[in-house]
């Protein structure tokens, strides 16, 4: 089987993929390392995955003060003696990625990587294990030859070149990293000479004459305004001749795409959508995706054109076309929402994703009905549960909310970023029903392990008295 890119994915594990980049953008890490790791037990072979998931894991790891690295380091111990225990390459890549969720530089788990991936017909994961430990030690003489030995394997000539000029700027007399590079540059000038074929001749490599004149054809399509313009000329006439067929429409929008140029794609898209009777669900959700990212264009337009005004009048119009254009992205969210739903109604995290847009909307009771349907989903079901006690708190029924964000708060071990949020959350609740106590307990938690969360520092401080105390 052959190595997997995003787009190959099932939705399911790509809507994992974008929930997990949006968490590690906002540095919740473990979210997003626990969705990645559930997207690599399904998809054990999609690599630039398990690289997302090995940078979250350094991120959150060169985060961690000392005294966390050493606790983690104890905590490593009975799990690095159980990593020999698996017997397939799948085991071994999971058991060795419960090892790197916590230390991402974990010598053993980082080699069983690369050799299940290996294992499995893949060198591109020895590249891989020995990168991440290059990253922990880059000078690690051995470890950098071994790098450069699996780039050899995996056929990546250029990187193993430049790994053995690393080792030799290290140790300008090391004899094999110096035969490694005169092996490595020799390989790399055969494959680039002429493609290792007899006859030079790049067709001969593609699959057939006519595929290699469509990549030429899209090369110049990619270059060439002018010819964009001309290919949308020849299929709008085909559309006029035919214009029931979809196909044509599909065509056209992706032309304009090339351009960058969204309205006219999302038209000539919803377009063929109607022209295929509406059942296309794919295509719903590339008309979806599409006004969502143009009009999250339009609003960061907005706000850059909203930072550098200074006139009141400007700044208010301005102000009322961003919060107009937010409400819009709002529309398109619940819009891709819904047909994710329709698509797919047993898709926990569709639900969700429904449950949260119709809860940015103010719809709190379809959102808590949405929401309630997604549980099931280990992925979202932490989520869910932090929302559903917002939108009850929304409707004013607090006992509901209660309920949802206690659940959550002791079913989560980790006090991370979706842990403080939810008992932040669930100490609102209780101040809201006059229970101070309470409300105050739940804050402490927090500030026993990030004073500067939201204003926690506040809160709890105030109850002492409110003033900084000399010892």
């Amino acid at each position: 089987m052959s190595l997997k890119v995003e787009r190959e994915l099932n939705p399911t594990s790509r809507n994992q993929v974008n929930r997990a980049k949006t968490a590690a953008q906002s540095k919740n890490y473990d979210y997003a390392i626990s969705l990645m790791q559930a997207v690599m037990k399904d998809e054990p072979l999609f690599l630039e995955g398990r690289r997302l998931l090995r940078a979250v894991e350094i991120q959150k790891y060169k985060a961690m003060g000392g005294f966390a690295r050493q606790m983690t380091s104890m905590r490593l111990t009975g799990g690095v003696m159980k990593l020999s225990s698996a017997k397939t390459p799948q085991e071994q890549l999971i058991q060795a990625e419960e090892i790197l969720a916590l230390d991402p530089y974990q010598h053993k788990a980082n080699i069983m990587i690369g050799e299940a991936g290996a294992s499995l017909g893949h060198p591109e994961f020895k590249c891989f294990a020995h990168e991440t430990l290059k990253d922990g030690k880059p000078e690690d003489k051995a470890n950098l030859s071994k790098l450069a030995q699996a780039y050899m394997e995996a056929k990546q000539f250029p990187k193993a070149v430049a790994t053995y000029e690393l080792i030799l700027e290290i140790d300008p007399r090391d004899g094999d990293a110096l035969s490694g590079l005169k092996n490595a540059s020799a390989a790399n000038a055969s494959k680039s000479g002429g493609w290792e074929t007899a006859e030079g001749d790049y067709r001969n490599v593609l699959k057939s004459k006519t595929e290699s004149e469509q990549l030429e054809q899209d090369a110049k399509l990619v270059k060439s305004t002018d010819a964009i313009e001309e290919q949308i000329g020849l299929h709008y006439q085909k559309h006029q001749a035919e214009p029931a067929n979809p196909m044509h429409s599909k065509a056209i929008a992706q032309l304009y795409l090339q351009k960058n140029d969204y309205s006219p794609a999302i038209q000539w898209y919803e377009h063929a959508f109607e022209a295929g009777g509406r059942v296309d669900s794919s295509l719903e959700k590339v008309i979806g995706d599409l006004r969502l990212k143009k009009t999250e264009q339009e609003l960061q337009a907005l706000r850059t054109e909203l930072a550098g005004q200074t006139d009141p009048e400007p700044q208010a119009q301005t102000q009322a076309a961003i919060e107009q254009k937010e409400k819009e992205l709002n529309d398109v969210r619940l819009f891709l929402a819904e047909a994710r739903v329709r698509a797919q109604p047993n898709e926990g995290e569709f639900r969700y994703d429904l449950g949260e847009a119709l809860y940015k909307i103010g719809q709190y009771k379809r959102a808590t009905e949405e929401l309630q349907q997604s549980l099931k989903q280990p992925s979202v079901r932490y989520p869910a549960l932090n929302l559903m006690g917002q939108a009850f708190m929304k409707r004013g029924m607090f006992d509901f909310a209660v309920k949802q964000l206690a659940l959550a708060e002791s079913e989560l071990l980790a006090m991370d970023e979706l842990k403080k949020e939810i008992v932040y959350n669930l100490g609102l609740v209780y101040e809201m029903i006059k229970q101070p106590e309470k409300a105050l307990d739940q804050w402490k938690k927090i500030y026993e392990v990030d004073m500067g969360y939201r204003d926690v520092a506040a809160r709890v401080e105030a109850s002492y008295g409110g003033g900084d105390h000399a010892a």
